[in-house]
C-alpha cells in the first residue's frame, strides 16, 4: 500500500478530507487523554479543532458557490432551498402538533 501524495493529484476533497480527519483527531485527543493533558494543552487542541472545522465549512461553502456558478445552477438551488425550508417547517409542525396532542391526551388520562 502506497501513502504518497502527489502534488498535481491533490484535490480539494483530499484537502477536506486531510483537515477532517485532524480536527477529529483533535477533538478525540480532548475526549481520550483528558485527565492526562494540562488545561492549557485541551483548550488548544478544542480551539485548533474549531478552528480547522471553521476552515472546512469555509472551503466547502466557496467550493459550492463556484460550482453553482460553474453550471448556472443559481435557480435551482434556489428553488431547492425553498422546498427544503417548506418540506422542514412542515415536518416540524407535524411533529409539534403530535407532541401537543400527546401533552393533552396525558393530562386528559390523570382527571
Amino acid at each position: 500500500m502506497q501513502f504518497d501524495i502527489e502534488e498535481e493529484h491533490f484535490t480539494v476533497f483530499n484537502l477536506l478530507l486531510l483537515l477532517l480527519v485532524w480536527a477529529n483527531t483533535c477533538y478525540l485527543m480532548v475526549i481520550f487523554l483528558r485527565p492526562v493533558l494540562p488545561m492549557l494543552i485541551t483548550t488548544l487542541l478544542v480551539l485548533f479543532g474549531l478552528v480547522l472545522t471553521l476552515a472546512m465549512v469555509v472551503i466547502t461553502i466557496y467550493i459550492s458557490i463556484k460550482w453553482i456558478q460553474h453550471h448556472n445552477l443559481g435557480w435551482w438551488v434556489l428553488i431547492g432551498l425553498i422546498v427544503f425550508f417548506i418540506l422542514s417547517y412542515a415536518l416540524e409542525s407535524t411533529v409539534k402538533n403530535i407532541f401537543v396532542r400527546e401533552q393533552i391526551f396525558r393530562q386528559e388520562q390523570l382527571r
